[in-house]
């Protein structure tokens, strides 16, 4: 098989797309969906199996968190992302090992948008790049904006750093999927802000007292925000001591005018209670979404018990304390 065979054009997705004489690339990733759950078993019981997740609301500092009980995530929860289990696994997101019925559509020159068959929210999706490269997002965030910005209203992109989140470090690749559960998307609008930097272009903030550390650049041109972007990344390179990537999730989403990202620094990629064993163990591995308010918990054991307490412990011990103005 060859990408050319796994992508579909618009004759193949013509029934999936609106009677327009040239469908957007959003209408093309509705159309892979709904043509992906008609054809392709794994990815239809996936999403059955989301619809049945059961969740849990907390309060952390004034933030809502939803606990979310979801079984099917364990794989990615506890993959093996050292060297050597890498080193010595397949990767799933190469074109030789995915499955028979999956189906892509293109995006840009180098990307295949794909299917998550193991969904943690509504449309979640995968955009691989064809070639197998290191997840490294120095030198992709223009594709990463572009990608927020042809998703458009409603929808983020999110990265996933391959020391922090990625369950294939090895294999450059983005997520996307809805907003609509995210808590802190709604709660940018309205926490209490303080400035770090404004132009006539980009504006860059935190939230006051929030559950958690980030930074948060909103923007209209994206020259700027890449050049903002490389600037952090190497900031806090710099302020890490360290050579490669440092660890970092992203989330960037667009209304087509202006993009906000969001950017959350790590200091470990998980929680000791990982490692723990007996009643303290909690399998818990966050990434972006995790981060943005949607704890996945695959262990129902753990999802029974899990507190307030502990996801605040979580977050505090996987994300790195740095004053964004110093």
């Amino acid at each position: 098989m060859n990408w050319e065979q796994l992508t579909l054009n618009d004759v193949e997705l013509a029934p999936y797309l609106p009677s327009l004489a040239a469908p957007l690339f959003i209408h093309r990733v509705r159309g892979l969906i709904s043509q992906q759950e008609e054809t392709w078993p794994l990815l239809r019981d996936g999403l059955q199996r989301l619809s049945e997740v059961r969740l849990k609301e907390f309060s952390i500092n004034g933030s809502r968190v939803l606990a979310q009980n979801n079984p099917q995530r364990i794989v990615s929860t506890s993959a093996q992302v050292d060297t050597e289990s890498i080193k010595n696994r397949p990767c799933f997101l190469c074109l030789d090992n995915l499955p028979r019925e999956e189906k892509g559509i293109n995006f840009a020159d180098d990307f295949v948008v794909l299917c998550n068959p193991f969904p943690v929210l509504r449309d979640h999706l995968v955009i691989s790049a064809r070639e197998h490269r290191p997840q490294v997002i120095d030198g992709n965030f223009g594709s990463f904006l572009d990608l927020a910005r042809d998703l458009g209203r409603g929808w983020m992109t999110l990265y996933n750093g391959p020391k922090c989140g990625a369950s294939a470090p090895d294999h450059l690749h983005f997520q996307a999927c809805s907003i609509e559960l995210l808590p802190i998307i709604s709660e940018i609008e309205t926490w209490e802000r303080r400035l770090v930097s404004k132009n006539r272009r980009i504006e860059v903030f935190t939230l006051r007292n929030y559950r958690i550390n980030q930074l948060i650049a909103r923007g209209s041109s994206r020259d700027e925000l890449i050049s903002w972007f490389e600037s952090t990344l190497s900031c806090l390179a710099r302020f890490l001591e360290v050579t490669d990537e440092p660890m970092i999730n992203l989330i960037a989403y667009s209304d087509q005018e202006k993009w906000t990202i969001i950017l959350f620094p790590r200091s470990k990629h998980r929680p000791s209670c990982y490692y723990a064993e007996g009643e303290a163990k909690l399998t818990l591995s966050p990434a972006a979404i995790d981060l943005a308010g949607v704890v996945v918990v695959p262990q129902e054991k753990d999802f029974n018990r899990i507190s307030p307490e502990d996801l605040e412990r979580i977050y505090a011990e996987v994300t790195l304390s740095i004053d964004w103005e110093g």
